[in-house]
């Protein structure tokens, strides 16, 4: 019996993000479009708009993300975000729990988001527990190794992710003072999930050098923070009186260019390719 690592991605693992994208585009139209309407569309009422569109956008780059794996791209392309995943359902599970109050169990997107964190927390490992004997290890054809300050500093921010999410779970009042928008008690916990998958995140792809593998995960949190950086020129007032001039979003800029300039230079041989690709996917 052949036992070599065919690089796939199966059919179940497919199929699941296949349901699972629909959901979080329609998560992303709610409250990245309409904040105001996250109370009668989303699973409760999320304010201020800043809020709204940090985690909408959040989703859109979970969209992207499993999309990739929905059409079937090679196992090692898009296995570093099982954990991140896992660990974000897991946080978002708990801290339903702790702020039961604030949810109506009769309001039907409170129901969907209650069944998807319930059974994705299980589910998700379990696939990428399944599939990831497939991941052959080695670079595909023509693949770049990607440098090692640019991994150590992926796994730098990961580490640094991994404080804000401690901080925001265990002592959210801590969080609120900090952040730069209001939060609430809730909020600052579901933050606290968004930072533990980027924690996660950071130290799975840091120390991953096949620079294929880091493509998909890159590109779903440069969609994501683009999008928060975007927005928050057209709701300044979240911010009070400091307006855009604050550390969060001149942390983000810089990230962002830090991100694409990675991809550039890492790019840089297959933009002006015959074929075409740019390999973003």
């Amino acid at each position: 019996m052949n036992t070599t690592p065919s690089n796939r991605t199966y059919p179940l693992t497919r199929l699941v993000a296949a349901v699972v994208v629909p959901l979080l585009l329609l998560a992303f139209i709610i409250l990245y479009l309409f904040p105001d309407q996250s109370g009668e569309r989303f699973a409760w009422a999320v304010t201020p708009h800043m809020t709204a569109l940090y985690i909408g956008a959040g989703y859109l780059g979970g969209a992207v993300q499993l999309a990739a794996v929905a059409l079937g791209r090679p196992w090692h392309r898009v296995s570093h975000g099982f954990l991140p995943i896992t660990t974000f359902t897991v946080f978002m599970l708990v801290a339903t729990i702790l702020h039961w109050d604030r949810f109506d169990l009769g309001h039907f997107p409170f129901q969907i988001w209650l069944i998807v964190y319930v059974i994705t927390p299980f589910l998700i490992p379990y696939l990428w527990l399944r599939n990831r004997k497939q991941d052959p290890g080695s670079p595909e054809p023509g693949d770049r190794i990607v440098p090692l300050p640019a991994r150590a500093a992926m796994i730098f921010s990961g580490a640094v992710f991994g404080v804000f999410a401690f901080v925001g779970f265990f002592f959210p009042d801590a969080l609120i003072r900090l952040w730069v928008w209001p939060l609430t008690p809730l909020t600052a916990r579901v933050f606290a999930g968004w930072f533990a998958l980027l924690t996660v995140a950071g130290l799975s792809i840091g120390r991953e050098r096949r620079w294929s593998a880091w493509k998909i995960g890159l590109a779903s949190i440069f969609v994501w923070h683009l999008l928060v950086a975007v927005g928050a020129f057209w709701n300044v007032a979240d911010f009070g009186e400091n307006g855009l001039a604050n550390w969060f979003l001149i942390l983000v800029w810089v990230a962002l260019m830090g991100m694409a300039g990675l991809y550039l230079w890492l790019e840089r041989d297959r933009f002006g390719s015959s074929n075409g690709r740019t390999g973003l996917v």
